[in-house]
């Protein structure tokens, strides 16, 4: 994958943690191709369309929104390609740590967003100390 598709890839996972945390989906929707597809690794449903997604995440931003709720998030890169991911600062029913795994199409434009266990990638972090506040702040 190319540095200009991890460029994107980071870009748009810095939106959706900004979607997540104003409870707005205008930060993410317009960035998803045609083609997006949609998938949790704790939910056994099929994939969820574009228009489906959409649907999804505007109800869960305002119930969120509703509920007051506040999430934490922190950008990591796995290791030997950089390629980023965007935790989740809940803890998974495992125990540790989502994160969202996002994939560009050549013209920037998301074609997947997945969520998974953290522990499925060898993840880094670019600055210690801003890791240790984030982990702080749960």
């Amino acid at each position: 994958m190319s540095d200009n598709a991890y460029k994107n890839e980071e870009s748009f996972l810095k939106n959706l943690a900004r979607a997540y945390t104003e409870y707005d989906a205008k930060y993410i929707l317009p960035f998803l191709s045609d083609d997006f597809g949609f998938s949790s690794f704790w939910v056994t449903a099929p994939d969820l369309t574009k228009e489906e997604y959409s649907d999804y995440i505007i109800g869960k931003l305002a119930t969120m929104k509703k509920l007051n709720t506040i999430n934490n998030f922190f950008m990591m890169f796995e290791q030997g390609t950089g390629k980023p991911f965007l935790l989740i600062g809940s803890k998974t029913p495992e125990g540790g740590f989502g994160c969202f795994d996002v994939t560009a199409d050549i013209d920037g434009k998301i074609k997947s967003l997945a969520m998974m266990p953290s522990s499925f990638y060898r993840l880094g972090y670019k600055n210690k100390a801003d890791f240790d506040k984030f982990l702080k702040s749960l």
